[in-house]
């Protein structure tokens, strides 16, 4: 015979239990003559709803089934399982194995005629018992929601630590690094980009490693965490027996908390942040494509040069010259987008000539900046954030600047919304300020 023992906290008082459960049936089988002492299977601090992650009920169902356990002896119903639907399998098919559960609490012994009609009732007795204990349990947390109390774990949450109460503290070293995260976003990198910048520079992560994740940084960008509040109840336990949770769509009742703790990230930038995401995602489905400026490192124009014939994006061809050497020109994605079939029939353009617009137009913006600070003056004090944070950036870039002679990819990706290539060989450069300067 064995005994299966388990408590479902680590509390200390529990832990006592857990001991005393273990030392009394260790004690009752070797005390009866009748039984041999076959080991004590023990888990603490586990829940008992499903038995996915009970190791040791797992390991005693295996020995069962390869013939070295008789007899199990437990507590109640409710130490062994307050799933119904898992009870009555174990006890079915211990019982087809020849193995009775004696049950002490309720004095059932699975092998008798009776047991498993009071089993039955039992185990659904002990399952709405577990039920009753889940909703007690969130009625309580959103209570304390609604009073804007709650704790969160810090251990994959990068720029913060909790103290002894559960609030947020900022962490000085990590803090540095989301500031540098929402900045770099704002200033024309992808999430993609910026996790390779990091792990070029070693940048240390949460967990002491180096390695970093687009979709983690998307998610980082839009934690109103940052900026001081807290969305409570983002998600939800969907059934209290197998614990599974799923993204609050709105089923249940979300409590927002301003100024809940102190902010890495000030309001305005995280709001800007959110801005030029949604700025994003229209570029995107303006100008008919999935990616925004992909790998800029090797192809800094991805994305950004745009046909002024039908609006789609252009993309980089490799071509060979008739004097040998390889060309990079660019060309409207639906110009062959039907293999055989010319779509668009805008004009192809060179690389060179790209980036020769592009330097030419910046110089003329930053030649003519007394003609532009009206306009930016103008956006500084209107109503949109994202418009107003590129104006003063932008007067921030043409202060003093010397003209640009050659390519600087970072500072193209702060500046340049797209160039615009038409037919007749103008080219159109549209700058992230709303600015328009065109060339030829």
């Amino acid at each position: 015979m064995v005994a299966y023992c388990r408590v479902s906290t680590d509390q200390e008082e529990q832990l006592l239990s857990y001991e005393n459960q273990v030392n009394y049936y260790t004690k009752f089988i070797k005390d009866n003559p009748l039984y041999t002492f076959a080991g004590v299977y023990a888990d603490e601090g586990i829940s008992a709803t499903n038995t996915k992650k009970r190791e040791e009920f797992n390991r005693m169902i295996t020995d069962c089934r390869d013939g070295k356990i008789d007899m199990i002896i437990t507590k109640s119903i409710s130490r062994f399982t307050r799933n119904t639907l898992d009870c009555l399998n174990y006890v079915r098919e211990l019982k087809e194995l020849g193995i009775g559960i004696l049950f002490e609490k309720e004095n059932i012994n699975t092998l008798d005629a009776k047991g498993e009609v009071l089993l039955t009732i039992l185990s659904s007795l002990a399952q709405d018992e577990s039920r009753s204990i889940s909703e007690n349990s969130t009625w309580g947390i959103r209570r304390r929601f609604e009073t804007g109390k709650h704790k969160m774990s810090t251990k994959r949450f990068l720029g913060y630590d909790s103290d002894e109460t559960g609030k947020l503290i900022v962490n000085s070293r990590q803090a540095k690094i989301v500031v540098r995260l929402f900045q770099e976003f704002l200033d024309g990198k992808t999430t993609d980009y910026i996790k390779r910048i990091f792990e070029r520079e070693g940048m240390v992560n949460w967990d002491g490693s180096t390695k970093w994740h687009a979709t983690t940084m998307n998610s980082m960008l839009q934690n109103e965490k940052y900026k001081g509040d807290a969305l409570l109840q983002k998600s939800y336990t969907v059934d209290f027996l197998t614990k599974k949770r799923a993204k609050n769509a709105g089923e249940v009742q979300m409590y927002y908390v301003e100024d809940d703790h102190e902010a890495i990230i000030d309001p305005r930038i995280w709001e800007c942040v959110q801005l030029e995401f949604k700025r994003r995602e229209k570029y995107l489905q303006e100008h008919g494509t999935h990616s925004y400026s992909r790998n800029p490192e090797t192809n800094p124009f991805a994305s950004r040069i745009v046909c002024g014939t039908c609006n789609k994006v252009f993309s980089r061809k490799g071509w060979r010259s008739s004097a040998g050497y390889d060309r990079k020109v660019w060309q409207c994605s639906e110009r062959y987008r039907v293999k055989g079939v010319q779509g668009c029939d805008n004009r192809h353009v060179e690389e060179e000539t790209l980036v020769k617009a592009y330097l030419m137009t910046w110089n003329a913006l930053v030649e003519n900046r007394e003609s532009f600070l009206e306009q930016w003056k103008q956006q500084m004090q209107g109503e949109d954030l994202l418009a107003g944070y590129r104006a003063e950036k932008f007067v921030e870039y043409t202060k003093d600047a010397e003209p640009l002679k050659e390519m600087d990819t970072d500072f193209m990706l702060k500046t340049l919304d797209h160039i615009k290539v038409f037919e007749d060989g103008t080219l159109l450069a549209v700058f992230l300020d709303g600015s328009e300067i065109e060339c030829r």
